[in-house]
């Protein structure tokens, strides 16, 4: 990237986690769970005590519904201060179905407001259905134990079975507003690509965390 001013990539790098980092606190102080239509249903508890259930989620420019059948999957390392052994920050070790090629699932956060509620997947701050409730924050300057914040998706490809989690914080409902409008990854690519200094939207930052589920139309 070229700047008016020359600034080295881990000054960067420690000024976009810093600001990430402030986000996040206001999120998890700010965010109010709510009881709503938009939020994830549960149904049934499967053979393996795995809650069923959906959630929605965004897919080219629609939205479809993710049906879930089995829990979360983090496992260290790295490790995780959170009792859900998940955490931000770090690129998991350990796959749920090693040697597969793991699609990923796009959890999109609003970091330092709320946005309409309609517009969010999992509207309950650290409840979702077969998510974490916890998540470790510690990597990127937070809490070792926060509760999971709220969030929407965004996949680009249908598949069932295991997802992986990146993290991508947006920081003002301008930009929330456009996704909730184009609906797709393509549009978050079109939103970091024109804000390379993390002023409205982060880059994709890497979890240990998994979620199963089918994509439905």
């Amino acid at each position: 990237m070229t700047y008016r001013i020359t600034l080295r990539p881990h000054v960067v790098g420690m000024f976009l986690f810093a600001s990430l980092l402030i986000s996040l606190c206001l999120v998890i102080a700010f965010a109010m769970p709510v009881s709503n239509a938009h939020a994830a249903h549960f149904g049934q508890q499967g053979s393996g005590g795995d809650a069923h259930g959906f959630t929605a989620g965004w897919y080219e420019g629609e939205t479809v519904q993710f049906f879930y059948t089995r829990d979360f999957f983090c496992e260290p390392p790295p490790d995780s201060g959170a009792p859900s052994q998940c955490e931000v920050g770090e690129d998991g070790q350990t796959d749920p179905r090693p040697d597969q090629n793991i699609p990923t699932l796009f959890v999109m956060t609003p970091l330092g407001f709320r946005p309409d509620v309609s517009t969010l997947h999992c509207p309950i701050v650290g409840n979702c259905i077969n998510h974490p409730s916890t998540i470790d924050l510690s990597r990127i300057g937070g809490p070792s134990d926060a509760p999971l914040p709220a969030h929407s998706h965004v996949i680009d490809v249908k598949h069932g079975g295991w997802w992986e989690l990146k993290v991508i914080g947006v920081k003002n409902e301008a930009t929330w507003d456009q996704i909730v409008a184009g609906k797709s990854l393509d549009t978050v690519r079109s939103l970091q690509a024109s804000d390379p200094s993390g002023t409205n939207i982060t880059g994709d930052i890497p979890t240990n965390t998994y979620l199963f589920f089918n994509v439905r139309p």
